[in-house]
């Protein structure tokens, strides 16, 4: 019987409903937002008078809060600060006036909700007297059927309306308010990696041929009174989840004949926000049978093995499309990076030229706001009829960066926006920043090495703020990065970078108003957010800066002799196909996660690489196996 124990969770992958980074056990977070809306417009408002108000309602499936932080966009109107704003909390009389400080993002304002006034079920939020709501319409207008939260009176409270939002009272939608509860959320869901039965620890070796009998989970865990944690199960003979080869989620804690690949999640449940279960251990028993003379003969020297990171957050790709060949095509794009002798000059050199597109932020000359399509960014703002912000330098680059086939994102930080690339000669995520003003068009480094938003946001916090540069190549020029770097004290991704084919949904005027969208990942430094009124937040470094284009190879002894059986696991966006040489052969094309490698007496070498679509390659690695049969 073989035990595999798991007593640290801190790398799984978890909802935001999930703490399982501030100890190496796992609870439900110590707070949760509701939000109606997702922020998508944020450009129409209602205003609040005597006799007009507005109401939302949201419903608490418990009482047992410690509070609460009431969240409302604004976009920066002061016009509580000297005149409140009169709100009722259940019927509760409460005055707000205006607090810049306390609006860290400028667009949100933001009321603490005292826990006597809340109560379990349905908790109304009445608006009134002084000041502004802005709203989002619902994308179908009165042939949406969706429940709506928010509604509107003409009479002082008399009588409420759910289709009379905006100007001419004819709209339905919801308001940009929102519910930070200061208690944990109803359930959470934490999910473990892949776990190789044969190799547990993920160091790399040659599994011997095994039948797998049955797995048996194991718990210790802490389940108050209310509480509880539900588990299931599913195995696979690949390395990575395919529907094809692997079993369906199962409700269970015993899997009988599993596949050698298996994986486990765990659903905590309570019925009070003022509890939690927590979950310390687990351990699967593994019976099975293995056949240890299947690699007698045959020694692993040495397997490039590297750590696959994923994100808890699924991200969508731009994909091979009409419109990607056209921008790639119409803007001469591989002559754009053609003189580059390296990848990061080639970069460099894309970096450089969207810099140059066009002139600045021009938003008062030429007022249209483009959305994040490089292809409409681009005509719009050459037409001198769209302006084009900071915002869109990042989209236009990372639109192009894709259209050649890098894997590139928009990252947001606070009152600015640039790009992230992954660079396949340094291995990792870095800072593209191709903005409006002279400052920018760079890279961001410490001792020549250009730097990811983590990077530098954590060197700001450790005291390297005088190693931060400013890297203009082309230009060859490297000086101290003086300005903009408070403005890494947040950032954010989009958790996708196909705008190029798909506008929406998206936050349309992004940055010519504050931030306001609700489908953002923003970074944290604590569980308990700072940034309260985005759903959307993490501590885990691998949900912003997964593995991209990686390979690991599995071996296991097959039941030929002189044979090895080889899978691949793959982080490559747009997968194409591996390229397989062996023992310096000539690169094959292999289609499938899995191949027969013969063996020949003495050593022989196995390399492997992903391919993408655009024909791009990733990293490779390679196992070497000295066989004496």
């Amino acid at each position: 019987m073989k035990k595999i124990a798991f007593t640290d969770f801190r790398t799984w992958t978890r909802d935001r409903f999930i703490d399982a980074q501030t100890r190496r056990s796992v609870r439900l977070a110590p707070t949760y937002l509701i939000a109606h809306e997702s922020g998508v417009e944020g450009g129409m408002h209602d205003t609040l008078s005597a006799a007009e108000w507005s109401r939302v309602g949201f419903h608490l499936y418990s009482g047992r809060v410690k509070g609460a932080e009431l969240l409302f966009y604004v976009n920066a109107y002061d016009g509580t600060r000297d005149t409140p704003m009169q709100v009722l909390v259940n019927g509760h009389a409460l005055t707000h006036r205006q607090d810049r400080e306390k609006m860290l993002t400028g667009g949100w304002d933001r009321k603490r909700i005292n826990t006597r006034y809340l109560q379990e079920g349905n908790n109304e939020f009445i608006f009134s007297h002084h000041g502004r709501l802005n709203y989002d319409p619902h994308p179908g207008g009165h042939a949406d059927v969706r429940v709506s939260h928010s509604e509107r009176s003409f009479d002082g409270g008399k009588s409420w309306h759910d289709d009379a939002l905006g100007l001419d009272r004819d709209t339905r939608g919801e308001y940009l308010v929102r519910l930070r509860v200061k208690g944990h959320p109803p359930e959470g869901l934490l999910t473990s990696p892949t776990i190789d039965v044969a190799d547990p620890d993920g160091n790399g070796c040659i599994a011997p041929q095994m039948g797998l009998r049955r797995l048996d989970l194991a718990v210790q865990a802490d389940t108050p009174a209310g509480t509880s944690i539900e588990f299931e199960m599913r195995s696979g003979t690949t390395p990575a989840f395919d529907p094809r080869a692997w079993t369906a989620w199962s409700t269970t804690t015993r899997l009988e004949w599993p596949g050698r690949f298996v994986q486990f999640r765990a659903l905590l449940r309570t019925d009070s926000s003022d509890v939690t279960p927590i979950l310390k251990g687990v351990t699967l028993d593994v019976e099975s049978k293995e056949n240890a003379k299947s690699v007698a003969g045959m020694k692993l020297v040495e397997i490039d093995h590297p750590e696959l990171a994923y994100s808890s957050y699924p991200f969508t790709y731009l994909a091979p499309h009409a419109r990607l060949d056209r921008l790639r095509k119409q803007h001469r794009l591989d002559d754009v990076i053609a003189e580059g002798t390296t990848e990061l000059e080639q970069l460099a050199l894309l970096r450089d030229w969207v810099h140059s597109q066009w002139l600045g932020w021009q938003s008062q000359k030429y007022p249209y706001c483009p959305p994040w399509d490089p292809l409409e960014i681009l005509e719009t703002t050459k037409g001198d009829w769209g302006f084009g912000m900071c915002t869109h330098y990042g989209a236009t680059f990372a639109g192009c960066a894709s259209a050649l086939g890098w894997v590139a994102r928009v990252l947001i930080v606070d009152h600015h926006c640039l790009a992230e690339v992954w660079s396949e000669q340094l291995q990792k995520w870095i800072l593209e920043d191709s903005g409006p003003c002279r400052e920018y068009d760079a890279t961001y480094e410490i001792d020549g090495v250009p730097l990811n938003a983590l990077e530098l946001h954590d060197a700001l916090l450790n005291g390297q703020r005088d190693k931060i540069m400013s890297n203009k190549l082309p230009q060859n020029t490297v000086d101290p990065m003086d300005r903009y770097m408070e403005t890494f004290c947040r950032f954010g991704i989009p958790l996708r970078n196909n705008h190029l084919t798909h506008a929406e949904p998206a936050e349309l005027r992004h940055g010519n108003r504050q931030y306001h969208y609700n489908g953002y990942l923003w970074w944290s430094d604590r569980i308990d957010p700072t940034y309260s009124e985005y759903s959307l937040q993490t501590t885990r470094p691998a949900d912003f800066y997964w593995s991209i284009n990686q390979t690991r190879i599995y071996l296991q002894a097959s039941d030929q002799s002189g044979v090895m059986h080889a899978l691949f696991e793959h982080t490559m966006p747009n997968f194409s196909h591996f390229s397989v040489q062996v023992d310096g052969a000539e690169w094959q094309e292999l289609r499938e996660v899995e191949m027969e490698w013969k063996l020949q007496p003495g050593p022989n070498r196995l390399s492997v690489r992903a391919v993408n679509v655009f024909g791009r390659e990733g990293r490779t690695s390679h196992a070497e196996i000295v066989c004496d049969r």
